[in-house]
């Protein structure tokens, strides 16, 4: 176990030598006890940028135009819950935006007064 955390230690770190500003990495034990093998999965995700974001919207409602509002350092409700990432509002009779996690790539309704709710 100590050899499997030492191995997995080295990796990441050799990752993060090696990737991005910005990058986030993950990495994740998938020890099996098949032949006592251990095999660690180690996955690098991306954080979305505003155009990705503005993409993936377009993606969820391609009838409607998103219009660009600003980031969570824009918004105390999203600070205050840690968030990080792009809020756009509707071009529609409404004062609800969307909220897109940067880290997930999940999609929210949004009220700068705090209301958030995961849209489906």
């Amino acid at each position: 176990m100590k050899k499997a955390i030492i191995t997995l230690s080295l990796i990441c770190a050799g990752l993060l030598a090696t990737s991005n500003i910005g990058d986030t990495v993950f990495a994740q034990d998938t020890t099996k006890n098949i032949n006592k093998t251990n095999n660690v999965e180690v996955q690098v995700i991306n954080k979305l940028n505003k155009e990705e974001a503005e993409e993936l919207l377009s993606m969820y409602n391609p009838n409607v135009k998103y219009i660009y509002q600003g980031t969570e350092n824009d918004f105390v409700a999203l600070k205050e819950k840690g968030l990080e990432g792009y809020v756009f509002l509707m071009d529609a009779d409404t004062d609800l935006g969307m909220f897109v996690n940067k880290d997930d790539a999940k999609i929210y309704y949004f009220h700068p007064s705090g209301y958030l709710e995961l849209a489906e």
